[in-house]
């Protein structure tokens, strides 16, 4: 990462304190939803001076909390101004020092309005602040970067040339990369990428600002792209999807594939990105290639359908035996069924209505993580205390105050023994369909190898050009 040289002192920034609060009740609160929140890239975050953190948005509000939570940072986020309409969110809002940004389509005079907005988020940079931007304008549930605005290069651009160019601002591209768009204890991946500095675009702002706007905001574009998984054509997503299936996993297999990552998630979404730029590589040069995988992958995943069997459960040649089948579910179900009953006793309800409650209220899928989030923060906390208090008579305080400790990790380990026992059920299933239907079994397999061969020539294609195309630029 390239790093402005300045003569500039930055201050200790004040952190207000409804700032500092927020934060640790939300990072708790975060640590909670998801299963992991993994950042990569760290190295690329500045811990001082003036830097714009500029992500995609796939998930709303959500997108806002994970990226603080991430950057460690206290970051201004620009927000539309309609969340401003209410007195007591507004004042929350702008003592967390969120700034209102004025869209055309909901304010007359959105243009003159915006001038504020400027002048806030260049006095921060002048302070050595940091500013949370979404260049996209609005979340989207489809698995590439939207077209992106040009505020986020207007503001770099404006606050460098107001301080002579000597300010030193940065714009991080951030890739946010969700497991699930829906799932409560999923996987968050935070990508930061290597800085674009507003000030070696001088000369061409000074030329033409607007001409050097669009510039910036197009590499913008390219630097945020590199950092999420991105399929440019909507019409490919389902088949990418179709591909992570069944070829992710048989991938980060094999240990003569080298993929970078240092856990299993980054390295899955590692090869997710992969499989976004393969794709469109074949939709240029071969799409002949995807016609054919495609096919290939319907006709597969339709006798999946029809047989009730999920592709990883054909992985292994030799099928599940029953007895060791019925061994374990025996064993992990009498071995975990007291700690998982007391989880389900003490979870169930607020768990299971937050999620009925989700699915009226969230039309939007870019807001299901959020409405999750609250609801189930405005669920479960008045349970647990309803919980202490009904078991505070028999147990005394201590009894109470060590049953509402063992409730949520009894709750988690509740869910993972009945996805464990759900698992097990559909490989005794398995098991079975081998005894009386083996040669369609045997078949799918067989159908599933060919796949495999063929995902892996179109790779080895990919990758060959990969390799062409950087010795070129090499040289």
């Amino acid at each position: 990462m390239s790093t402005p040289v300045t003569g500039r002192q930055w201050p200790s920034l004040h952190t207000p304190l409804l700032y500092q609060i927020s934060r640790v009740l939300v990072n708790i609160g975060m640590r909670g939803y998801f299963g992991s929140i993994e950042v990569a890239g760290r190295g690329n975050i500045p811990e001082r001076g003036p830097v714009i953190f500029a992500s995609n948005h796939p998930h709303s509000i959500t997108d806002a909390l994970v990226l603080g939570h991430g950057t460690g940072r206290m970051l201004h986020f620009l927000a539309h101004s309609g969340l401003f309409r209410k007195k007591g969110q507004s004042w929350f809002l702008r003592n967390s020092g969120v700034i209102p940004i004025y869209r055309a389509k909901d304010v007359v005079g959105a243009a003159d309005a915006n001038t504020a907005m400027f002048a806030a988020c260049h006095d921060v940079l002048n302070e050595g602040g940091a500013i949370g931007i979404f260049p996209e304008g609005t979340s989207a549930e489809e698995r590439r970067v939207q077209k992106l605005k040009t505020g986020t290069a207007r503001i770099a651009l404006g606050a460098e040339a107001e301080a002579g160019w000597d300010l030193g601002v940065q714009i991080v591209p951030v890739g946010m990369n969700f497991e699930s768009v829906n799932r409560f204890r999923s996987r968050v991946l935070i990508r930061f990428g290597p800085s674009l500095l507003p000030g070696e675009y001088r000369a061409q702002y000074e030329a033409d600002p607007v001409a050097a706007g669009v510039t910036l905001t197009t590499d913008l574009q390219t630097s945020l792209q590199l950092q999420v998984v991105n399929v440019k054509e909507s019409e490919s997503e389902q088949l990418v999807r179709d591909i992570e299936e069944i070829y992710r996993a048989e991938l980060m297999c094999r240990s003569e594939v080298n993929i970078p990552g240092r856990t299993d998630f980054q390295k899955s979404q590692t090869v997710s990105r992969e499989f976004g730029r393969a794709l469109d590589y074949f939709q240029a040069t071969n799409p002949e290639v995807l016609w054919g995988l495609s096919r290939r992958l319907r006709r597969y995943n339709a006798m999946c359908k029809v047989m009730k069997l999920k592709d990883n459960m054909l992985r292994d040649e030799q099928g599940p035996g029953m007895r060791k089948e019925m061994g374990r579910i025996v064993g992990m179900g009498l071995a975990g069924l007291p700690w998982a009953v007391l989880g389900l006793l003490g979870n169930y309800l607020p768990y299971k209505l937050t999620d009925l409650v989700t699915r009226r209220v969230a039309a939007d899928r870019t807001k299901i993580h959020f409405t999750q989030f609250i609801l189930g923060s405005l669920l479960f906390i008045p349970w647990y205390i309803w919980m202490f208090r009904l078991a505070w008579g028999p147990l005394n305080t201590m009894g109470a105050g060590l049953l509402m400790l063992a409730l949520p990790p009894a709750g988690l380990f509740a869910r993972g023994y009945f996805r464990y026992i759900t698992r097990r059920r559909q490989m005794l299933r398995l098991a079975w369909l081998e005894l009386v239907h083996g040669l369609r079994i045997s078949d799918m397999r067989r159908q599933r190898r060919a796949l495999i061969k063929e995902l892996d020539a179109a790779m080895a294609e990919y990758m060959a050009t990969l390799r062409t195309t950087s010795s070129e630029e090499t040289s």
